[in-house]
């Protein structure tokens, strides 16, 4: 009678061999889960920093629409935290604008320029660095300007 009580409680407990079996088990998977974590933890930052770095180059363009590579062909400018440095060389020779209105006269020289530029930002420590096609004027002397100065 001795042996069946002892079967019986042993079908009813949960053994050592079964414990540890479910700790392996929870081990493993807590491993992968921290795995999988740290992974798209890794890849949140990564597109965080390449956010940044698009930010920072949008930013870096639109300084340089303002920029004249014909009178500055190098040069350094900060707006706020951003601060952009260029250096350009003429691609095609500068030609006279075509005008828009009959009997006009050319006002400007135009000619097309490679743009190297560089950009960082030292608020959130991004850096860029592209280069950009752009457009460059020469204002031909004795042609009467616009007010402001700036070709039509």
């Amino acid at each position: 009678m001795n042996r069946q009580a002892n079967r019986r409680s042993r079908a009813l407990g949960f053994g050592l061999l079964e414990a540890i079996v479910a700790l392996t088990i929870l081990a493993a998977t807590g491993a992968a889960l921290f795995a999988w974590i740290s992974q798209n933890l890794q890849d949140a930052a990564r597109i965080e920093a390449a956010q940044a770095r698009t930010a920072l180059q949008m930013s870096a363009r639109g300084l340089m629409g303002a920029i004249n590579p014909f009178t500055e062909p190098e040069g350094t400018r900060s707006l706020g935290s951003i601060r952009v440095q260029w250096r350009s060389k003429p691609v095609a020779p500068l030609r006279a604008s075509v005008p828009t209105q009959p009997m006009e006269i050319t006002r400007w020289r135009v000619g097309l320029y490679e743009v190297d530029v560089s950009a960082s930002d030292e608020v959130s420590g991004a850096q860029a660095s592209f280069k950009m096609l752009q457009t460059g004027l020469e204002s031909l002397a004795g042609a009467q300007k616009s007010s402001a100065g700036d070709p039509p």
